[in-house]
């Protein structure tokens, strides 16, 4: 591919800038009229408590949604153009890294499936898509990589099987708690930049390609937020969320430091995370926690304390910006 031409004369940090310039360009061009086949939002509604249905996001009913087809093309091919080219595919590595831009575009599939679908695919459904998505990459993760992990001063081995089983439950609950949180205009977009950002500069020396993958997909975003920001004219959709949160888990998997991921997805954790929790808890064992609040959290801060979308978003950036700085200080001091 282009990286076979481009490494002649270019330095690594050249070529990952030129890919990051490709994606915003492409991205940015392709966003300003979108694609007449991508789906439009038909709203968000819940059932109050008399059943009936109530819209509670009438500003995205009707605008573009699914984009995030989109920007995770764009991003595929940027990664596989610039990065490792296909005849990198014989080796460990580069069949390890094609398999997770496979994964990735599955999870962009299935996710673009449900924007469209006139009838929204049902919590099962989309929870057993990610589960299998999530095995297999976990499965993968193991082939290629030891499940060797840092935790402060801490360096330890976790055995094969559990770091499968809890590398599952990273995938599928990163997967799902990003997704949750992609509520207001600009919120899950601007939360994934920033993190983004965070991984390739606090564990860019042992992320080292994937840091380079981090990178784009923050520009692919730069890009969407353009059209994003409130008030937004389209809407990444599952298709998007659910692929960027994919992206993450694989990152802080990447980084021997997938503990890190509590602090830098702090934020999707609290938002989405804890609403998660509280249905999980409900279903299962009829405990009721947080009964005043509203879940997800933006949604609680709009209807509840009458937020302005902006101020939502601008609250949730300079809390993941803490919780970012904090996770540098500890993982550069210890």
């Amino acid at each position: 591919m282009l990286y076979n031409l481009l490494s002649i004369k270019l330095n690594d940090k050249f070529i990952v800038l030129l890919a990051s310039v490709f994606a915003f360009v492409a991205t940015f061009l392709l966003l300003a009229k979108p694609f007449e086949f991508l789906p439009r939002d038909g709203g968000k509604y819940v059932i109050d408590k008399d059943g009936k249905r109530v819209e509670v996001n009438k500003g995205s009913s009707g605008k573009v949604t699914g984009v995030g087809l989109v920007m995770v093309i764009i991003f595929l091919l940027a990664s596989a153009l610039f990065f490792v080219p296909l005849s990198a595919l014989k080796t460990p590595a580069g069949a390890e890294f094609y398999i997770y831009l496979g994964l990735m575009a599955v999870m962009m599939i299935t996710g673009f499936l449900d924007d469209a679908s006139k009838s929204p695919w049902g919590e099962l459904v989309k929870g057993i898509l990610d589960l299998i998505i999530a095995v297999v990459a976990a499965v993968v993760f193991v082939k290629h990589n030891p499940t060797d992990v840092v935790l402060f001063k801490l360096h330890f081995h976790i055995p094969v099987v559990l770091y499968v089983i809890l590398a599952v439950a990273l995938i599928w609950g990163s997967v799902n708690v990003t997704n949750c949180t992609d509520g207001v205009d600009g919120l899950c977009g601007t939360v994934s930049v920033i993190e983004l950002f965070a991984f390739s500069l606090i564990f860019g020396d042992v992320l080292k390609i994937y840091s380079a993958m981090g990178m784009v997909m923050a520009f692919v975003l730069v890009a969407y937020l353009t059209y994003n920001w409130n008030p937004s004219t389209v809407l990444m959709g599952d298709a998007g969320s659910r692929t960027i949160g994919f992206l993450l888990a694989l990152l802080a998997m990447k980084s021997m430091h997938p503990f890190a991921f509590i602090l830098l997805s702090f934020v999707f954790l609290f938002d989405g995370g804890l609403g998660l929790l509280k249905l999980a808890l409900l279903r299962t064992v009829k405990i009721s926690l947080f009964k005043n609040i509203r879940f997800p959290f933006h949604d609680h801060l709009r209807k509840n304390l009458k937020w302005s979308i902006p101020k939502i978003v601008i609250f949730f950036a300079v809390m993941e910006i803490i919780f970012v700085v904090i996770t540098g200080v500890i993982v550069n001091v210890h």
